[in-house]
């Protein structure tokens, strides 16, 4: 062991382990020997998921991918220590993906799950002049469930991990990723470091730190923790504090107050400006010397949810704000993120005039909130977990563990206006352990604990009866549901947080991976339909809801921003970030200032003026024009109209004379007082609605895990089953029903009592 201590070096060092890893898989449940010298090893970058470093021309697809998750990966490497002074030393992994045994020369150290949370090891007694540091790193596949069905309960999910297998066009049927893909690095101190600042704000600028510090020294220690808040993106006051403090040895909790004077407040874009500030605390000696400091940068804001039976309303501020929308995963392999590719989906999502982002069933890399905090972009924040998991007490303990490092490690951005604890838990009726027993409401209470300035839900989708802790929906009319989009018209959301349709990336990304463009070269012909029926099944649907903030509605998300492999998925954007017909469709419904035509796909109804902004329009005009197919003009109009701040009103109903097979063309504007064009929007053949495309939702090719559409020959989605009962039902009636059971709202007891029959009849 090497220790060294001195009172004239003071301020605390990172040093990170630069350069490749020298990596070697091993059998997954082979003993292991830690001094074991390594044969044939590969070197790989640091801060890199395996698959696209090892397949670097197949990382989406195939066997070979799956082959890499059956077995364990030691990764090895050497270093140095730093030549300064230091009395602790902290070994940190800024994320590993997934499981994690460290050794350091040939010292246990000890395990740690999930890939997205940081964890560190005190390596000081461990310490050589040459040191050996070797991390086992694996993400093993869930055991088949022999009478599941994919891509739901194939598997029961044993990992605490959205990024797996997500099925139908998401995260392909091979994908699991694996590695050490953020950065490792020493952090030498003089035994005493501020670890964690809980940041929590109210809008009169009170400013309450709850401060965690360690003294791993054996003696009390005696200083002065120095409080500094200065703007950070604008101009405003700051303020500043010294408390004295006596910290004996050990993990000490320090809480503290202060107050910002005029204080400028945090919004979403489109409601001000994005103000932060940035603490700074150090802790001092006795003669101003700098033992340790940590700094954040925060938001002076709050967020409420209004919950009743009729309607939800998020508050930011106090301010009533309507959310508009996407989910998001930045990339398949996080690993290959980094601040400019983040920053390039934030301005793609910013120019597509959404105010949120659904961090979809992950932790994304945390270059992406700072981001959104700079940005103005709310986030809805997902935790890990996906369908169908684990019902047991010992897999509740891990989740519980991992969402609260999650709500740790995130707490501070002001972007994140809300938690959820699970995606979909009952996607099958007959699976609904993890919503009623465990995990979902010890995650649940968990959060609304950990906290309290927050709406958590317990799930997202498929539980609007239980408003007080869910109440938002996930609606494929038009998609998986139904054949018809305009199917939605006739229902009522409180909060609509996935709806939308898969749709092929543009053509020369499909032809990217040969492939798999052998599997999906029939779509060639049919890309521009199927982009223009993604436009029109999102127009429908984001008008629709908007219309519904007047009634009961706080917002919706739509499924999804942009897609993760060159195949066919929801996205409105492809994996190469060109927009489909989708996009351009989404950034004009989606306008904060926006006027619409609300219609049932037959007949109009009436007109309608969205503002989502906290600025008034008196005296507007909304103005009209009607075309024939041949371009003829049947009928022009307009009307004067008081534009409310942050509502939705509507303009006038509709008594115009034009049989609903005339409507060509209707274009819409709303112009200010003085002509200015606010807002223009149009339709095309509004009462005319393209049909649901041929054999959608159900061809799908089971190797990409995506829709085919009209593919001959195709297996079907409903046919991906080994469960004998279900396999009893003819193909196309089991089709149907599906289709059928996925939009009814039957009640909580019953999908209860049914799930209950159904766990004892498979016991």
């Amino acid at each position: 062991m090497i220790s060294q201590y001195s009172t004239s070096v003071n301020t605390p060092s990172a040093h990170p382990l630069h350069g490749d890893w020298q990596v070697q898989p091993i059998a997954l449940n082979a003993k292991f020997d830690p001094t074991q010298l390594f044969s044939d090893a590969l070197s790989v970058p640091q801060c890199a998921h395996l698959q696209p470093i090892l397949y670097p021309n197949q990382p989406y697809w195939g066997d070979h991918l799956r082959k890499i998750n059956k077995q364990a990966w030691l990764y090895r490497r050497t270093f140095t220590l730093p030549d300064v002074p230091y009395q602790r030393v902290r070994l940190r992994f800024e994320g590993v993906d997934h499981f994690a045994d460290v050794w350091l020369n040939g010292h246990y150290l000890g395990h740690h799950e999930g890939h997205f949370a940081p964890f560190e090891f005190d390596v000081t007694d461990f310490l050589n002049s040459e040191n050996v540091l070797l991390v086992r790193v694996t993400s093993p596949w869930d055991a088949p469930n022999p009478s599941g069905s994919y891509p739901t309960d194939h598997v029961i999910r044993g990992l605490v991990k959205g990024l797996y297998e997500h099925g139908e066009g998401v995260i392909p049927p091979n994908v699991n990723p694996l590695g050490i893909w953020r950065p490792v690095s020493l952090l030498l101190d003089q035994g005493l470091s501020l670890d964690h600042i809980r940041i929590r704000t109210d809008i009169d600028g009170k400013i309450a730190l709850s401060i965690t510090a360690t003294n791993a020294t054996m003696e009390t220690w005696n200083g002065t923790l120095n409080l500094n808040i200065v703007a950070d993106n604008h101009d405003g006051k700051g303020v500043q504090a010294a408390v004295e403090l006596e910290m004996p040895p050990g993990m000490q909790r320090i809480e503290h107050t202060l107050q910002v004077t005029e204080s400028r407040l945090w919004w979403p874009w489109d409601q001000g400006l994005p103000n932060l500030y940035r603490l700074t605390a150090d802790l001092c000696g006795n003669i101003d010397n700098m033992i340790a400091t940590k700094t954040e940068i925060f938001g002076i804001r709050t967020v409420k949810l209004e919950r009743t039976p009729e309607r939800f309303t998020y508050y930011v501020n106090g301010r009533n704000v309507f959310l508009r929308g996407s989910a998001y995963i930045p990339a398949l392999y996080l690993s290959e993120c980094n601040s400019d590719t983040l920053a390039r989906d934030l301005t793609l999502a910013r120019e597509a005039n959404l105010n949120l982002l659904r961090v979809h069933t992950h932790v994304s890399p945390l270059e992406l909130y700072d981001l959104c905090n700079r940005a103005g972009v709310m986030i809805w924040q997902d935790f890990e977990l996906n369908w169908v998991h684990e019902s047991s007490p010992e897999f509740e303990i891990r989740a519980r563990k991992l969402q609260r490092e999650m709500i740790d490690l995130l707490d501070n951005h002001p972007s994140i206006i809300t938690w959820a604890c699970h995606n979909e838990p009952t996607m099958l009726f007959i699976r609904r352990q993890n919503l009623e027993t465990h995990p979902d409401p010890a995650l649940y209470a968990d959060a609304m604990q950990q906290d309290p300035t927050r709406p958590v839900f317990i799930c997202s989708g498929q539980m609007e009866s239980d408003w007080q802790r869910a109440g938002d929906v996930h609606t494929y009319y038009g998609a998986i549901w139904s054949t018809r989009y305009t199917d939605i018209y006739s229902h009522r959301y409180r909060l609509q947080t996935e709806f939308g349709f898969e749709a092929p990336a543009a053509l020369s990304t499909l032809k990217e991976y040969p492939a798999s463009w052998e599997r999906l070269k029939h779509l060639e012909p049919q890309i521009d339909d199927l982009w223009a029926y993604q436009a029109e099944l999102i127009q429908f649907h984001v008008e629709h809801l908007r219309r519904l903030r007047a009634d009961c509605c706080g917002g919706y998300i739509h499924f999804w921003l942009a897609d993760l492999v060159p195949q066919v998925g929801c996205g409105v954007l492809d994996s190469k970030r060109l927009p489909k017909g989708g996009y351009e469709t989404l950034q004009r419904s989606s306008q904060p200032l926006q006027v619409a035509l609300e219609h049932d796909g037959r007949h109009p109804h009436s007109l309608w003026v969205f503002n989502d902004t906290p600025q008034a329009y008196p005296n507007s005009v909304v103005c009209w024009k009607v075309s024939n197919q041949a371009g003829i003009v049947l009928l022009e109009g307009q009307i004067t109209f008081d534009v409310k701040a942050n509502t939705s009103q509507q303009v006038m109903p509709i008594t115009w004379n034009i049989p609903p097979d005339d409507y060509g063309y209707l274009e819409l504007s709303l112009c200010a007082a003085d002509s200015t064009i606010l807002a223009s929007n149009f339709y095309r053949h509004p009462f005319q609605p393209l049909p649901r495309p041929q054999s959608y939702p159900w061809n799908f090719d089971p190797v990409l895990g995506v829709k085919v559409f009209d593919q001959p020959g195709a297996a079907s989605l409903a046919n991906q089953t080994n469960n004998p009962i279900i396999k009893r039902v003819p193909l196309r009636l089991r089709e149907k029903l599906a289709e059928w059971a996925l939009r009814q709202p039957f009640p909580p007891r019953l999908l209860s009592f049914i799930a209950r029959i159904a766990t004892f009849l498979e016991g």
